[in-house]
């Protein structure tokens, strides 16, 4: 897989523009490049499916209107895609880990984040990729 920065494809699901941007600056910052944004669970569903070249990351929020994080995490498991997913939400209480990782979330991060922390998520993330 690719640990280089500059050539990993990401993928970012929030309905909130203002979370979509902070977290494109975030990666960008420590050089990932490629990066696609979705506003929800079922636009995200459809990238996945039409993009040309896979992608290696996933940071998806869970409370969004129509399709969830975590319903858009499932659908993407029981397609059989194993991108490596990061759950993003207000909502960290065990119950809610727990969950996200039974569904197949490879990481987890709770908002508000700094950009230290989604940094530091991202890179343990990438040293995954290259193993």
């Amino acid at each position: 897989m690719k640990s280089d920065h500059s050539k990993l494809e990401v993928l970012i699901v929030d309905d909130e523009p203002v979370m979509l941007k902070m977290i494109e600056y975030g990666l960008k910052a420590i050089g990932i490049k490629n990066v696609t944004i979705a506003n929800n669970g079922q636009m995200a569903c459809d990238l996945v499916e039409i993009s040309n070249e896979p992608f290696d990351i996933i940071l998806c929020d869970w409370n969004m209107p129509g399709m969830n994080g975590l319903e858009f995490l499932k659908k993407l498991r029981a397609d059989g895609n194993k991108t490596k997913f990061i759950m993003l939400t207000g909502n960290a209480s065990p119950e809610n880990v727990k969950a996200a990782v039974e569904a197949g979330a490879n990481s987890y991060l709770a908002k508000p984040f700094t950009p230290q922390d989604l940094h530091k998520r991202v890179k343990l993330i990438v040293k995954s990729l290259s193993t």
